[in-house]
């Protein structure tokens, strides 16, 4: 692991999505939506999402995705908060950089680091893109990520994540091992249990923890249903957890989440 102190950043998580297993559709107006980043506290930047990619849900076309997000523009470019997108449709994130006209996170769960990457990249020296672990074989079937996972575990599949990643360790890239995505149960907690030791597998200095309410949380405390009591001991467990975590890690980790104002400063 790299000696570097640790730099927390953090991202808040905003869904502006009808079927998002955690907060879908609480965002239908304007109020609510100032409300929420009110409620955030102090971030480093806001992660804005139209499309929910848990696998109980379809994929949608970048045009719907866009319908989804257009309304919200003129607020968002108004905020003096850094911006990120979670979209894997790049004729999305190259129309948001048009229309923001500033630099901009593009969180993209395909992890399909194409020639869509280095454009966006190219664009401006302070792009940044979010390399996410995502064993789909193409764009189009990111939110199938399930359906393609390794059969490793253990020390095995942490090396497997580490030469995923390895060779995308390169300036404007931030590494996400991407917690719920193409991993069982089983990897997802090995990963995150052992997510400094990844780090010393990969040297890289920008890296993302994304797991705020991911079902493999909800199986851990049993959770089957989420209501806002159930809510409120979800995000507790993760604050928990992600502390114990952020105890042995090291360099400026960004942890995307639905409730930073619960995250310390470390």
């Amino acid at each position: 692991m790299s000696s570097q102190k640790l730099v927390l950043k953090r991202l808040g998580v905003m869904n502006f999505t009808p079927n998002s297993f955690s907060d879908g559709g609480e965002l239908s107006s304007l109020e609510k939506i100032l409300t929420r980043i009110t409620s955030f506290g102090t971030i480093d930047a806001l992660d804005i999402g139209a499309e929910s990619t848990a696998p109980m849900n379809e994929s949608i076309r970048f045009e719907e995705e866009w319908m989804r997000l257009e309304p919200h523009l003129s607020l968002l470019k108004s905020l003096e908060i850094p911006l990120s997108f979670d979209t894997y449709h790049p004729e999305n994130i190259f129309r948001l950089f048009d229309v923001i006209k500033r630099p901009l996170i593009w969180n993209d769960v395909s992890g399909k680091f194409d020639e869509h990457v280095e454009r966006f990249l190219r664009l401006h020296p302070e792009n940044k893109y979010v390399f996410c672990h995502n064993l789909a074989p193409s764009r189009e079937l990111s939110g199938k990520h399930m359906n393609f996972v390794s059969p490793s575990n253990g020390e095995a599949y942490l090396e497997e994540l580490a030469n995923y990643l390895r060779p995308f360790a390169r300036p404007q890239v931030i590494l996400d091992p991407t917690l719920g995505f193409s991993k069982t149960y089983e990897q997802n907690w090995y990963t995150l249990e052992n997510f400094s030791t990844l780090q010393s597998l990969v040297k890289h200095d920008e890296w993302l923890l994304g797991f705020s309410r991911k079902s493999f949380l909800r199986k851990k405390l049993g959770i089957e249903k989420l209501t806002p009591d159930t809510r409120d001991d979800l995000d507790q467990f993760h604050t928990n957890v992600l502390l114990k975590v952020l105890s042995s890690v090291s360099g400026t980790v960004w942890i995307r989440t639905h409730k930073p104002e619960m995250i310390p400063n470390l």
